[in-house]
């Protein structure tokens, strides 16, 4: 009888935190694009956006399942959904209200989300094998910048083919770089606020090395010589499931 109760007690939280009202956005534009497939590499950036420029927010070159990420501030491997959530491509433009922090976002992608896409969903404990950040014995090595120092990168060509990187930033600001070009997928465990300079060389590939293998080594590297460590372990983590999702949005 306990456990029913519990069942009840969750099942209604659930519900409650779907439905108390969220903020949402002054008025969102969707429509459906294709798949972006860049000719060249180098025009691949161009192709996606993900920015809030005062006022206006534009997202560009992701699938629902990303969006639906971002909203929840999770990353899209603790996001389960339907197939057709990775397969279909939207470009939306949107308005904050007047007085809204861009901290809010997520938020109104959520009410977004629910509206526009009739998303249902709930939340589980599951469990995932991770590449977890953790404080090295010795502590961190990297100094700490000031608070209001600007994000940015530089890389920079060596003569042997490799590549020298200067990256400013938090220390989870470099995860989806780590995580798509190194193949890691990365928990932050530093408890690290601010902002760090990091240096990450990227060596030439030699024979029988995958690019893939050249940066995760770099990326390995570079997180040794910050005096942070690097290990893989089970863990648990809060998961989006989404139990219903729209393939066409409402019409603008």
């Amino acid at each position: 009888m306990r456990h029913f109760w519990f069942s009840v007690l969750v099942s209604t939280s659930a519900v409650l935190a779907q439905t108390e009202k969220k903020p949402s956005f002054e008025v969102a534009a969707i429509k459906r694009v294709s798949p972006p497939t860049p000719q060249n590499p180098r025009d691949a950036a161009s192709l996606f956006a993900f920015k809030v420029d005062g006022a206006q927010v534009e997202i560009r070159g992701f699938p629902p399942l990303y969006i639906i990420a971002r909203a929840f501030r999770v990353p899209t491997q603790r996001v389960v959904a339907p197939d057709f959530a990775r397969s279909q491509y939207f470009e939306i433009r949107a308005t904050l209200p007047e007085g809204a922090n861009p901290d809010q976002v997520p938020e109104m992608l959520q009410s977004m989300l629910a509206e526009r896409f009739k998303l249902a969903y709930h939340r589980e404990m599951r469990e995932y094998t991770l590449d977890v950040i953790s404080v090295g014995k010795g502590g961190m090595k990297l100094p700490r910048l000031p608070d209001n120092t600007p994000p940015s990168s530089k890389r920079t060509p060596l003569g042997d083919g490799g590549t020298h990187i200067v990256q400013v930033g938090t220390i989870s600001s470099f995860f989806p770089v780590m995580n798509s070009f190194g193949g890691l997928n990365l928990l932050d465990e530093t408890g690290l606020p601010g902002i760090y300079s990091w240096v990450l060389d990227q060596q030439r590939a030699e024979a029988g090395m995958t690019y893939k293998d050249v940066v995760q080594d770099a990326f390995r590297n570079m997180i040794t010589s910050a005096g942070l460590k690097l290990e893989t372990r089970k863990v648990l983590q809060d998961t989006i499931v989404v139990d219903h999702l729209e393939k066409v949005p409402t019409e603008n």
